[in-house]
This record gives structure tokens, sequence and C-alpha cells, in this order.
């Protein structure tokens, strides 16, 4: 078997060819020589010059950012649903569930109407706790 990089006898179970040191069954890439002179009679070529792109200007970016929340009172959100309609909607329709409808709870609004406000005493507990202001709406804010 001879070497595919020079050429030479060698016995077939050797991994690297004593004469050039290289793998010899694979054929490794000639090494590049040096570029030929150009005969005098020719002109050489031009190289091609980069592209030269001149610095885009940046978009002005603004931020504005404004809290102008005033549905706040010390720090306790305020719901703009008011105390009093959902305390006489809770005196007159709290059986059906009326006064949770206004505030937007409507899972339990319909679960009053179907249960009467559960019996009479949810409804009986919902006044109560709207009169002393722990009545919260579906959002969580108490009512103003």
């Amino acid at each position: 078997m001879n070497c595919c990089n020079c050429g030479k006898e060698i016995p077939d179970d050797v991994k690297f060819c004593p004469e050039c040191g290289k793998n010899p069954w694979v054929k490794e890439a000639e090494p590049q020589t040096a570029a030929q002179p150009q005969p005098p009679h020719t002109q050489p070529q031009p190289q091609p010059q980069p592209q030269y792109y001149p610095p885009q200007p940046q978009p002005q970016i603004i931020i504005n950012n404004v809290n102008s929340n005033t549905n706040t009172t010390g720090g306790t959100r305020v719901s703009p649903k008011n105390k009093w309609v959902a305390f006489l909607l809770c005196l007159f329709l709290g059986v059906l569930g009326g006064h949770r409808f206004y505030v937007g709870k409507i899972g339990t609004g319909i679960i009053w109407l179907f249960t009467l406000g559960i019996g009479g005493f949810g409804a009986l507990i919902d006044l109560i706790v709207i009169l002393i202001g722990g009545f919260r709406d579906a959002n969580g804010d108490y009512l103003k």
C-alpha cells in the first residue's frame, strides 16, 4: 500500500506514514504557496474597497412614567361603587343578590339568587358588613 500524501510504500497496519508523518489513509490539502507574481505585461487587478456606511442617528426614547391614580385613600384602594347604594340594594333585594351584582360579584350573586340569599342569613350578614364598611367589590376594593 502507498501513502496518499507522499506516495511511499508503507505497511497496511500503520497509523502514520514513517516517511512524511501524516495519516496515510487521508489525502491532506496541499499548503498554500505564496501568490505567483504577475507577469510584467499585465496590470494588477484592483482590490474591492469595503463599503462605508455612515452612522445612523438613534431615535430618541422618552419614557413618561407618571402615576395619576387618585382612587386611593391612605394606601387603601377604594371602589367607585357607593356603599349606600349597595346597602339599599341589600336591604330590598338582598335575598336575590342585587347588591352582589351591583359590586361585580356575579358568581355569588347567582348563588344568592338561587338560594334566596342562602336562606336569608347570607343577605343579613352582607347587610351588617356593608354598614360597618368591610364589604368589598369584585376587585377587592372597599366601597366608598
